[in-house]
């Protein structure tokens, strides 16, 4: 309890207390925080178990004393039947009690539960909510790759144009190169034939 704030805690006990005063003897943490008006159960709950055991106390310390004038009235047997009447009174009371104290404590043990229960949950939705951010940004990522990849692919498409028309242009020059060749081969022919001729008719 040292956790939560001494503000709060008097506002949970005087709530606590205005719910006895109006006649429910064992409020529960839900009835306080609607007393409230709302509220953490991570701190109703500490502060109620507090004053619970507080009030437990209290009450064990209060003997019922029997009214004066009644003592006067009252001797002999209907002494002893008062007194016998107070023990079953008080064992009834305390086994009453004791059953309210053992749901009291069970119901903050669920209680506790349910508020790891939640705050478990509140952490595994948060991981979620980062995964789904990072899923985002991924995706914001891609969508962006996605826009500069395209006039690469635009200037691919058109360098494969511009090398095919390369290629189509090498294939005529190696044979226009190729033809440059075979007539220069005839041409260095015809000369070889035009100097042996010139030289036989010399002799």
């Amino acid at each position: 309890m040292s956790n939560v704030p001494p503000d709060i805690t008097r506002r949970i006990e005087d709530a606590a207390a205005a719910l006895i005063a109006a006649g429910t003897p064992n409020p529960t943490n839900d009835q306080v925080r609607t007393h409230l008006g709302g509220g953490s159960l991570s701190h109703i709950s500490p502060v109620m178990r507090a004053f619970r055991t507080r009030l437990r106390e209290q009450r064990a310390e209060q003997v019922p004393v029997l009214p004066p004038d009644l003592a006067q009235l009252l001797t002999g047997q209907l002494g002893l039947l008062w007194q016998a009447a107070v023990k079953q009174a008080d064992a009834d009371t305390l086994a009453a009690r004791e059953q309210a104290d053992a749901d009291i404590a069970q119901a903050d043990e669920e209680c506790d539960a349910a508020q790891a229960t939640v705050t478990r949950l509140e952490g595994e939705l948060a991981v979620l909510r980062e995964v789904v951010a990072e899923r985002d940004r991924l995706l914001g990522e891609v969508r962006e790759m996605r826009a500069e990849a395209l006039p690469l692919r635009e200037k691919i498409a058109r360098l494969t144009t511009s090398g095919e028309h390369l290629t189509v242009q090498l294939k005529e020059t190696k044979a226009e190169l190729k033809g440059a060749r075979e007539e220069t081969r005839t041409l260095q022919a015809e000369l070889l034939t035009l100097a042996r001729g010139d030289g036989k008719v010399k002799k």
